[in-house]
């Protein structure tokens, strides 16, 4: 069956009828929460399994729920509700000067780095709205649904804008009663377990080689996914970690932690702002990407 416009798409009003029906389980609630009468809610509903061809509510013990392909078809139908409010919403708050801006960022860059300068970002361009998500590993913008990703990674991948962030540049840290006064650099992280940061397992014998040292055969250790978490197992007294300034700053100055060497490794990865090539002009991305180029250190 089709609509009058000969495509397969029901009134939006009797799924929205579906889904307050099913969410309230009773059709005399839904009707009073979209302030319409229950024989109105009623013909919605019947229009609406007309026109799919397929029951999508049953009674039970005075409840109204879903059938099981009622359930599937509910689960898109919210996602679908819930996209067209996104959109409308995006429109009425910027006039549709603006729009929606999809970033995906490495957790501790975002919460340490980018989160405390978005303000600024808001009040210069107050028609863009960041929303900002995290994952794990590099990201494929061609399949997650995100406009653009903030990455540890070499550069770009083939088809895409790379904008460099910054590098990561580590220094070894840890906890002031951890030091012994005038103890080497070299006695010290031979005595001390070494924290490793998962995503570079390079650092340490790279740092080692940097500082003119002989790294051990075997690196011993805990390793930790985030280097936030890297941050507060050194402020616990865990042992040594490599950090970059961006996260260890505020600990240096308050004390809490101190630094053992001027020596620093660079990453051969690097903090990257990457988005599709042929996005490098749209309306949200352009602007951010100019507002980074002025945060980058």
């Amino acid at each position: 069956m089709r609509n009058a416009t000969g495509r397969q798409l029901p009134a939006l009003a009797n799924l929205l009828a579906l889904e307050a029906t099913v969410r309230l389980a009773s059709v005399t609630e839904a009707a009073h929460e979209l302030c319409l009468t229950q024989s109105a809610i009623t013909k919605q509903l019947n229009e609406l399994e007309d026109f799919v061809g397929v029951a999508l509510l049953s009674r039970r013990k005075g409840a109204v729920v879903a059938t099981p392909a009622g359930t599937q078809y509910l689960m898109r139908v919210r996602k679908a509700i819930a996209e067209i409010e996104d959109a409308t919403l995006e429109v009425l708050n910027g006039q549709g000067k603006g729009g929606r801006l999809n970033l995906s960022v490495p957790i501790s860059l975002g919460n340490i780095w980018l989160l405390p300068r978005l303000l600024q970002f808001a009040k210069q361009h107050p028609d863009i709205q960041i929303n900002l998500s995290t994952k794990v590993g590099p990201v494929d913008l061609r399949l997650s649904g995100l406009d653009a990703a903030i990455m540890y990674c070499t550069g770009p991948p083939e088809g895409h804008f790379g904008l460099k962030v910054m590098p990561l540049e580590l220094f070894p840290v840890c906890a002031p009663e951890l030091v012994h006064p005038g103890e080497s650099l070299e006695g010290t992280l031979a005595r001390l377990p070494l924290l490793h940061q998962a995503a570079a397992l390079e650092a340490w014998p790279s740092f080692y080689k940097a500082a003119g040292l002989d790294p051990p055969r075997v690196l011993k250790g805990p390793r930790y996914a985030l280097l936030t978490m890297g941050l507060q197992s050194a402020l616990s007294g865990l042992g040594v970690a490599l950090m970059p300034d961006y996260v260890a700053s505020d600990a240096l100055q308050s004390g809490r932690l101190v630094r053992l060497s001027e020596v620093t490794y660079i990453a051969q990865k690097a903090y990257y702002f990457v988005c599709p090539q042929e996005s490098i002009e749209a309306p949200v991305i352009a602007p951010f990407v100019e507002w980074l180029q002025r945060q980058s250190p």
